[in-house]
């Protein structure tokens, strides 16, 4: 470990707090990160302008520097809808919530009397080693309601928690190893995570610690959120302080502990955040980001590079190298596990990309977009998750499964929400910067599925009813409640920002993406525009469009990737009127160049078709989608084991599963029945009962319609990992692969029936030359694909 030129003495420290690290660096004692300074950086970067006597804040978070810019939440609303309806029942219990709850501990640690009768929240908000934080996500969903259609109720309970924090902050002032302190828990236990005790996670809660940066990320940023979002200035003031804190704490560390032998270096940081659970530190360095863009100061700047992971993860994002799943130790002496812990690490990545936004120092975008392309798709579950376990083992479900380790991490838990709102931030902040049609195509299939299926559909206020995993094992259901948990805590933020990528800008105010299918209306005040938009999406299969405002725009449409490249997949008219030309590629935008008219519409229709989805190791193992939608099978199947299905014989040359595969239910809804009368709906739907988001495809013979060839349907070996044990990052080819019904339904839909005999012909002979089919075999398929044109016709 690098020791620092000369222990710092009890003056330095007392010069430190009073006017800042600068006196103590000019003495040398500080590490080098303590003093980088802001480059001169590309145009478009740096602190924001100072907002306008009485104007609200200036914008500075994600994308605040990038060719693309979001909306703020002020400037869309959203329509009646599926999301709306879920943002509704958790702003009922935001509302109905006695917020003075959340104000015991805090004031308990800063000796301030509480009233009668009041209790803590509960959960992990209950004294324990992470309290603190559930008061920050409910900040920041105060703040959000607030902003969606401005109700005094939330600015009220927000701005009463603000000034009362502020009570407990100034109670402290003394009484602190550093000024600006702010926690319902005390100062050491943030302290102690790093030198020279390095604190663990777990054991005795005197001496070890739990994720203390995180709790600190969390209150700090509900507060920013109560500055930016309503223009409490007291939140600001209270904020910054807490930053002079925390770049002291990460700067000079512990002064006043006996065995203090100088400032923090960049190895002890290493260590830190090199330690699990203790040093998750969520995305705390975006807020010092922000909070530098907010004020020029490159104190924050300096703080928020403090939690680079340096040596480790962020070394290898940058240069692409997966190690979220190791088979040895690579860091010795280091406190990293194997499976890196997923929800540790995914906002981590959003705050690289907030000072990329301030500097435009290219590795830190490099990690991100790198990190992200490591989990999707390669740990991505069907529904938009990612974290789980070997099926029969004891690994922690919240830790990163093996790269390409879907099937096989299907376990008993799993898919912690958390994880899948942070990969959201990231997916859309980096979509800011590289506009990539993939980042918007995940951050809905998420949102769509896991995030609203987060929510139960209930209106008790007892608790915010969100459930904390989302597991993909045959039979699982979803448990609601999670007071005081993490995923309780993102659970308040998830449903009352449903509106935040809907629509996104250029920075030069030219163009218009349209990124999301939800109800909601723009108001673009700067261009003089309104645009709203009317549909029931996902209930409804497209949407319309209404301009109210002149002038030429560019209007990008995204394309989703489930949608038909053929035509008819996906259908513009403006104004009534079809779009000529082909059918727009699956996985784009669309771009509409014209001058606008008030009263223009721009009509979509998108019909949804139903799809099976493989797992990317173990091609058998299938969701099954209805558009966007993941549709699990409902019920408990016997023995915990997958439900199997066997489709082929119903398929037709359209390939439409719909046809006869699954039939569609009754009186309009989503759901399905299989021929043997199983239910599929669709996941957002927020209850606790037992299905099977995967299930198992049986197809042993090869069949066209109703005729039988008595062929095997043999599997190539296309070389994928198996994990047949709990092995860490061990993978041995075995003989997953696809069939050859795969490799021909693949094809689908076929222009006619001599189409479907040539493909059936071309892959026969593949399998023929593999040894995966005699020569007799392949002429007894052909004879069969050949008179099977009754059996396929649509």
């Amino acid at each position: 470990m690098t020791k620092s030129p000369r222990p710092l003495r009890r003056r330095d420290f007392v010069r430190a707090s009073a006017t800042g690290v600068a006196a103590v660096a000019a003495a040398g004692a500080l590490p080098a990160v303590a003093l980088a300074r802001t480059p001169a950086s590309a145009a478009g970067h740096g602190p924001a302008a100072a907002p306008a006597a009485g104007g609200p804040p200036p914008y500075v978070g994600a994308g605040a520097t990038a060719p693309l810019r979001p909306f703020t939440l002020h400037q869309v609303s959203l329509g009646r809808c599926l999301f709306q309806e879920k943002r509704d029942r958790i702003k009922s219990f935001v509302e109905h919530y006695d917020e003075r709850r959340f104000l015991v501990l805090f004031n308990e640690v800063a000796g301030r009397p509480n009233p009668p009768g009041v209790e803590v929240p509960g959960g992990w908000e209950d004294g324990g080693l992470l309290s603190g934080h559930w008061a920050g996500h409910y900040l920041t969903a105060l703040a959000q309601a607030h902003a969606d259609q401005g109700e005094s109720v939330f600015r009220d309970k927000l701005d009463w928690m603000v000034d009362e924090l502020g009570a407990c902050q100034e109670a402290l002032a003394g009484t602190t190893v550093h000024p600006g302190y702010l926690g319902a828990l005390p100062e050491d236990t943030v302290l102690r995570a790093g030198p020279p005790r390095f604190a663990a996670y777990g054991g005795d809660p005197d001496t070890n610690t739990w994720a203390p940066w995180y709790t600190q990320h969390k209150i700090m940023r509900g507060l920013l959120d109560a500055y930016t979002l309503t223009g409490n200035e007291r939140a600001h003031a209270i904020v910054l302080a807490m930053a002079d804190w925390a770049h002291l704490a990460l700067t000079l560390g512990d002064v006043h502990h006996p065995d203090y032998a100088g400032p923090v270096t960049r190895d002890d940081l290493n260590l830190m955040w090199d330690t699990y659970i203790a040093g998750e530190y969520g995305g705390a360095n975006e807020v010092f980001a922000e909070l530098h863009a907010l004020t020029g100061d490159e104190r924050h700047l300096a703080t928020a590079r403090c939690f680079d992971n340096r040596e480790s993860l962020f070394d290898a994002c940058v240069a692409d190298r997966d190690i979220l799943v190791t088979t040895d130790e690579t860091r010795p002496g280091r406190k990293r596990p194997n499976r890196l812990h997923a929800n540790t690490h995914i906002p981590n990545f959003t705050g690289y990309l907030r000072i990329f936004e301030q500097t435009g120092e290219e590795d830190y975008h490099l990690a991100a977009k790198h990190f992200f392309g490591m989990v999707v798709p390669h740990r991505m579950f069907a529904h938009g998750g990612t974290s789980g376990n070997f099926p029969g083992s004891n690994d922690n479900p919240e830790q990163f499964q093996n790269r390409d380790n879907v099937a096989h991490a299907i376990g008993s838990a799993g898919a912690e929400t958390c994880t899948t709102y942070n990969l959201l931030k990231l997916a859309r902040n980096l979509f800011l910067h590289d506009p990539d049609p993939a980042y918007m195509d995940y951050y809905e299939r998420g949102l769509v599925n896991m995030i609203a299926g987060q929510r139960a559909d209930t209106d008790t206020l007892d608790d915010p009813q969100v459930a904390y995993f989302q597991p993909l094992t045959p039979g699982a259901g979803r448990s609601y409640g999670n007071t005081g948990t993490c995923c309780g805590g993102t659970g308040l933020e998830n449903h009352t920002k449903y509106q935040e990528t809907v629509y996104f800008r250029s920075a030069d105010q030219s163009t218009l993406w349209v990124n999301l299918y939800l109800a909601s209306t723009l108001d673009w005040a700067d261009r003089g525009l309104t645009l709203t938009q009317r549909t029931d999406f996902p209930r409804e299969q497209g949407t319309t469009l209404v301009v109210d405002g002149s002038g030429p725009l560019d209007i990008r449409l995204r394309v989703p990737a489930w949608t038909d490249d053929a035509p008819g997949g996906f259908v513009v008219s403006v104004n009534g009127r079809r779009l000529a030309g082909p059918p727009p590629r699956a996985g784009s935008y669309l771009t509409l160049s014209r001058s606008w008219r008030p009263g223009d519409t721009i009509e979509i229709a998108m019909p949804f078709r139903l799809r099976v989805e493989r797992a990317i190791d173990r091609p058998e193992v299938q969701s099954v989608f209805f558009g966007p939608l993941m549709m699990p099978i409902l019920g408990e199947p016997a023995g915990g084991a997958f439900e199997e299905l066997t489709l082929y014989r119903h398929l037709r040359l359209d390939g439409d599963y719909s046809r006869a595969a699954f039939t569609p239910g009754t009186g309009g809804g989503q759901t399905f029945t299989t021929a043997d009368g199983r239910v599929l709906r669709p996941h957002h739907v927020g209850d606790a009962e037992p299905h099977s988001p995967y299930f198992l495809r049986i197809e042993p013979e090869i069949v066209f319609g109703s005729l039988a060839t008595g062929v095997p349907n043999r599997k190539r070996d296309d070389g994928l990992p198996r994990y047949d044990v709990p092995v860490e990052g061990v993978a041995s080819p075995g003989d997953e692969g696809l069939t050859l019904l795969d490799a021909v339904w693949d094809a689908a839909p076929f222009a006619d029936h001599d189409a479907f005999v040539r493909r059936v012909r071309r892959v026969a002979e593949e399998w023929r030359a593999a040894g995966l089919l005699t020569a007799a075999e392949r002429e007894t398929v052909l004879a069969y694909a050949s008179r099977a044109q009754d059996e396929l016709r649509p």
